[in-house]
């Protein structure tokens, strides 16, 4: 069976006014992995986001395959920019360009590309040597957009909610990271709010649940608690 995982579709608006993404941002959408054996063809795939009612589809990478059946689904699709170009494109325009040029400009508009994100989680401990890179590369990609016309396309990047100092079941009561605060996360911010994007989260509430059973409920594990707003 296809690895194609549910999840609510992490937009949070700061700053955006727009109709369409408020629109988006109560809409459940699926995460399209490719990490496993025995996965069905992208177009049985495609299929089975339709019958799920999906409205949005996010992509670790751009994969012509999967995009080339998505066409005409009428699908929102999430591209992704890999890790391992962020350094590169973060001081090479041309190189930003090709990648938008090869992996997006073949299928827009008839497959309904609206956001490119730079890298996965990059402000996690795992990624420090490109945290420096990050913003710089986003700001490349977002030129391209601008360049090659692509006015309904957003740029940003998926944040793991380790870029908070402390977030454990109260997000709201925790600060970014000191070590990502001011050279990474405002001038990150400032571009999201200078574009009008979106602020993406990665939240898995499940892994509180596994590391405190006795304290933290399936409910919560499962978006389900009843009368508690974190």
């Amino acid at each position: 069976m296809a690895l194609l995982a549910v999840y609510l579709f992490y937009l949070l608006a700061f700053g955006s006014s727009s109709s369409n993404a408020a629109a988006q941002i109560n809409q459940v959408g699926v995460c399209y992995g490719q990490l496993g054996n025995n996965l069905p063809a992208p177009s049985q795939s495609v299929q089975l986001l339709q019958k799920l009612n999906a409205t949005q589809v996010k992509l670790y990478d751009a994969n012509p395959k999967i995009l080339n059946a998505l066409i005409g689904s009428k699908l929102y699709i999430t591209v992704m920019v890999p890790n391992e170009l962020i350094i590169n494109i973060s001081s090479n325009q041309t190189l930003a360009n090709q990648w938008v040029q090869n992996n997006v400009i073949p299928y827009y508009p008839r497959a309904m590309i609206r956001y490119i994100l730079v890298g996965n989680e990059v402000l996690s401990y795992y990624f420090k040597p490109l945290w420096f890179y990050l913003v710089p590369a986003i700001k490349r990609i977002h030129q391209s957009v601008k360049t090659l016309g692509l006015s309904n396309v957003k740029v940003g990047t998926p944040l793991a909610i380790d870029m908070l100092e402390s977030s454990v079941l109260l997000p709201s009561n925790g600060t970014f990271r000191s070590d990502i605060a001011g050279k990474v996360m405002k001038p990150l911010l400032q571009f999201l709010n200078h574009t009008n994007s979106f602020f993406f989260v990665d939240l898995y509430p499940y892994f509180e649940w596994v590391s405190k059973p006795n304290t933290v409920s399936l409910g919560y594990a499962l978006l389900a608690a009843q009368n508690k707003t974190f």
